[in-house]
């Protein structure tokens, strides 16, 4: 049922997946009710005539390292590294928490550059995550890259609230994107140590990773559909200036629609988002309203004509100032946990 849903999304002429957006869409609905979540964390300034999100302290992005990163990836040379605020020793980590509960944040996002294995070197940060959480009471969601068990074991002691994780399906981009000799199955690896030890697992697929075009998309959903996951953020390839991939032409909203599509179908009892990372202008709004006709439970940053088509269709809008991948908890709360 899973390949088959699969085949049809990624395979059919786009004018030919409309009869499946019905299906998508009567999924969400029945099985996470006609709502819809809309996030804007701060990170992005975000004021719009229905929604304000203006204090960057909200729920900003923390990197651990910097802006150093080892593996200096194709599409982002680090450059993603430059608006976070840096935090690379754990005593800075905690003046930064307690600066954002000054400021009226509710959490953060910890990630950071990656090391030559994938990984971001969080481990000795734990602590001070954790005391972020027990003493000043903060959300904290963390980017990992790839996973060991012995982070797992210390992000699981501390109670993370989420965990998020680029899932790559292809080798090629493995290697010519991330600049690492390894397989896909290197990911599915991270997926069940991170399952192991019940932890929210958020995993992020990245839509025309490859050059812009689709190559791992698919093989990714694969992987994820064998997982317990809390949730799953679709984002797209977005060219930032002065890497070598800033000339590149992202992947049309149509074709970041067929992995929201396919998403829903091949994981009817996962909440779906479409998260920050997409292009913006004309092209955000309409991955914004083909997202909502493939049934996405949440979107990060919502246009005004993705915020429009959701009230013409009748849907409750939910807003909230924290990160998308909290969307799973944002569900329960208001299906009242089933």
């Amino acid at each position: 049922m899973i390949n088959e849903s699969l085949n049809r999304c990624f395979e059919l002429p786009f004018d030919e997946l409309y009869p499946l957006f019905d299906d998508a869409y009567r999924i969400s609905r029945v099985r996470f009710s006609d709502q819809i979540f809309f996030y804007a964390p701060g990170f992005i300034h975000y004021d719009t005539p229905f929604y304000s999100a203006v204090n960057k302290w909200r729920f900003p992005s923390v990197s651990v390292t910097g802006t150093g990163c080892q593996l200096q990836c194709e599409h982002c040379k680090g450059k993603l590294l430059e608006t976070m605020i840096p935090a690379t020793t754990p005593e800075m980590l905690r003046e930064v928490c307690t600066r954002i509960m000054d400021k009226g944040g509710k959490g953060l996002l910890v990630s950071g550059g990656a090391t030559s294995d994938g990984g971001v070197p969080l481990q000795k940060f734990v602590p001070a995550m954790g005391w972020a959480k027990e003493e000043l009471g903060l959300d904290i969601v963390v980017h990992t890259g790839l996973v060991e068990p012995v982070l797992a074991e210390a992000l699981a002691d501390i109670n993370i609230d989420a965990v998020m994780l680029d899932i790559i399906g292809s080798e090629k981009t493995i290697s010519r994107i991330y600049h690492m000799d390894l397989t896909v199955e290197a990911y599915d690896q991270s997926l069940y140590i991170l399952e192991e030890h019940d932890i929210p697992i958020v995993p992020h697929v990245v839509v025309g990773l490859h050059y812009g075009r689709l190559e791992g998309e698919r093989r990714a959903l694969e992987i994820l559909s064998g997982h317990n996951l809390a949730a799953v953020v679709v984002v797209a390839f977005m060219p930032l200036e002065g890497t070598p991939m800033d000339d590149i032409t992202p992947s049309s909203p149509e074709e970041i629609t067929r992995v929201v599509l396919a998403s829903r179908l091949a994981m009817p009892e996962i909440p779906i988002i479409l998260g920050c990372a997409r292009p913006r202008g004309e092209h955000k709004a309409r991955t914004d309203v083909l997202a909502i006709k493939a049934g996405v439970n949440g979107i990060a940053y919502p246009s005004e004509k993705g915020y429009n088509h959701a009230r013409e269709r009748g849907l409750g809008i939910r807003f909230s100032d924290e990160c998308c991948s909290l969307l799973f908890r944002d569900i329960m709360a208001s299906i009242g946990g089933h």
